[in-house]
């Protein structure tokens, strides 16, 4: 029938258009490496390292540091938090940083810094649907009025649903690493990362990390 067809057609249509939408959605909610750089003459594995989260919301600044420590820990990699013995990361100088890294006899030093905030949207468009009638209960059954006559009956065998478009917003987080040697200051390892911010934060704080730590040991550093 020519109707079924139509129908048909709609469905097709609203389920490629739904399965983008989530495509779309996925892919905005992981994190995304977008440049990482090494320093081709530094070819030793790092052991201990300092990791600075820069950062004045101390909640998340001791999450981010606590969650690299237990991603290194699985490299065997010894790390130290600084929120334990640096309460202000982005109030300290160079020559107090020099001393908590003596103190611990860290070989490197990891800094994480948000270089970037900005604001995306998803647009998913709006899309028509039918369904048949009747869809009542069997205890609910009572003919509509333009049940009366057949063609009136016929005419609303379907009923269109349309369902408006709607727009999501979120928030896109540029982060900035950077992995230094310990004793010369010099950068190792530097790279920028993309990452969504939503409401399961810790999850996004993990994800985060294991890209990060991830590119460390492509590199050869873990």
């Amino acid at each position: 029938m020519d109707v079924s067809g139509g129908v048909t057609m709609k469905n097709v249509k609203f389920w490629i258009g739904l399965s983008v939408a989530l495509l779309l959605l996925a892919g905005c909610s992981s994190t995304k490496l977008t440049g990482s750089w090494k320093d081709p003459e530094y070819n030793r594995r790092i052991d201990r390292v300092y990791i600075i989260g820069v950062s004045k919301q101390k909640m998340h600044r001791r999450l981010l540091e606590d969650e690299f420590a237990s991603h290194l820990l699985a490299y065997g990699v010894t790390s130290f938090p600084s929120y334990k013995d640096l309460p202000n990361s982005d109030e300290a100088d160079r020559a107090m940083i020099d001393r908590k890294l003596r103190a611990n006899h860290a070989d490197t030093l990891l800094i994480t810094r948000v270089l970037d905030q900005r604001t995306e949207k998803v647009v998913h468009p709006g899309y028509a649907t039918y369904r048949s009638r009747p869809y009542y209960g069997y205890r609910d059954y009572y003919p509509a009025p333009y049940y009366r006559n057949y063609w009136s009956y016929y005419d609303r065998r379907y009923d269109m649903i349309y369902t408006p478009a709607t727009v999501s917003r979120y928030q896109v987080i540029t982060a900035e690493c950077n992995l230094y040697d310990a004793k010369t200051g010099d950068l190792i390892w530097s790279a920028q990362l993309e990452t969504v911010v939503e409401n399961n934060f810790q999850k996004r704080m993990s994800d985060f990390v294991e890209r990060v730590t991830k590119d460390l040991a492509e590199q050869g550093l873990l």
